[in-house]
C-alpha cells in the first residue's frame, strides 16, 4: 500500500496530538501523581499519624500529628534553587517550581497538602477547603 508523504504527516500529527489527550498526561497531572506515588503515611506514637511526601531527591516534607492538635510541618531539603521547592500558602503545603525546573508550565502548576487530612490536592481551594 502506498501512502503520499502528507497523508503520512497527517497521520503522525494526528497520533502525536492524540496521545497527551489520550493519556491525560498533562504536566500537572504528571506532579500530582509523582506526589501520590511519593507519599507515606504510618501510625506512630500516641496513635497521631506521621505523614512523608518524596519527591525524589530534590524535595522531602514530613507531617508529624496530621489533623491532630500538635501538628508539626518539616521542610526536609527544600531549596529554591532545586527543581522543586515546598512553601507554606493559606495554610497549605505547596510544592512549586524551583529554579533549576525547565519554564514549561503554567501558573497553576503546583500540588497542594493539606496538614489538617494529610491528603495531597490539584488546587489551592480543593486544599484550603480541607482546613
Amino acid at each position: 500500500m502506498h501512502r503520499s508523504r502528507s497523508s503520512v504527516f497527517l497521520i503522525a500529527a494526528a497520533l502525536t496530538l492524540a496521545l497527551p489527550a489520550a493519556y491525560g498526561q498533562s504536566k500537572q497531572d504528571v506532579l500530582f501523581q509523582r506526589a501520590l506515588k511519593g507519599t507515606t503515611c504510618e501510625l506512630v506514637l500516641n496513635n497521631s499519624r506521621y505523614c512523608k511526601y518524596e519527591f525524589g531527591k530534590v524535595l522531602t516534607i514530613g507531617i508529624k500529628d496530621v489533623g491532630g492538635t500538635d501538628t508539626v510541618v518539616g521542610f526536609h531539603n527544600s531549596s529554591i534553587k532545586n527543581e522543586l521547592y515546598a512553601v507554606l500558602y493559606f495554610g497549605c503545603i505547596v510544592v512549586v517550581p524551583g529554579e533549576a525546573h525547565p519554564r514549561n508550565y503554567d501558573r497553576e502548576y503546583g500540588v497542594h497538602i493539606s496538614p489538617k487530612t494529610g491528603l495531597v490536592y490539584r488546587t489551592s481551594a480543593e486544599c484550603r477547603a480541607s482546613l
